[in-house]
């Protein structure tokens, strides 16, 4: 995967791969799911950050501000758990100043670790870069492309198929699903959405 744009860290959650049910809705779905959104995924709960006070914590959760935090909260890890993982999200340059103020508007001036890190944009650390997932903010809560059927209608409507991990392997076709997703294309009105780069990385302290 090549890409010329660039990228502004929002973002680290930590947890485990989803392993999609074998029902009707996700017969065109990888067997396993990198995804961000705790729409699918069971995400591990921030660990405590100086920034943020105990009763902001469910506000903010399951993001962490920084990979020393994520990496942190791994000791969360239910015993006997399959491997936990470490994710960035990061948004083209371009998209920061909609997203922030959509966080923002939302939850005003409290340091949301999103919220946080756009207001410095930098890069994220190195790491493998796994692809990119579409999704969608609504009041606080990130979704994912796969939870709304929209892998099916990109490949139904554009042609465009997730691959591995259930990620797209280019940037234009994820902006090309969040597109006909923000067109109200069986999604909720009040979800916008928005492509995302997810990178992997080392979860040990």
């Amino acid at each position: 995967m090549t890409t010329t744009e660039t990228f502004a860290l929002a973002g680290f959650v930590a947890g485990l791969r989803w392993k999609p049910p074998e029902q009707a809705w996700t017969r065109n779905m990888p067997r396993v799911v990198s995804t961000v959104s705790d729409c699918l995924a069971e995400l591990l709960p921030a660990d405590q950050d100086r920034l943020i006070e105990s009763w902001q914590q469910s506000l903010h959760a399951p993001w962490h501000r920084s990979l020393e935090h994520a990496i942190s909260a791994v000791r969360h890890a239910p015993p006997g758990s399959d491997a936990v993982h470490v994710w960035s999200m990061s948004v083209p340059t371009a998209g920061v100043v909609e997203l922030r103020t959509l966080l923002e508007e939302w939850i005003g001036d409290l340091p949301h670790p999103i919220r946080v890190n756009l207001s410095q944009p930098t890069a994220a650390p190195p790491g493998t870069v796994e692809g990119f997932e579409v999704l969608g903010f609504d009041l606080g809560r990130i979704h994912t492309w796969l939870c709304y059927g929209l892998h099916e209608e990109g490949r139904e409507r554009l042609g465009i198929r997730p691959g591995e991990g259930g990620l797209l392997t280019t940037l234009h076709d994820a902006e090309r699903v969040a597109d006909l997703a923000n067109s109200n294309v069986g999604t909720p009105e009040d979800i916008t959405w928005f492509p995302a780069l997810i990178t992997e990385h080392d979860a040990k302290p």
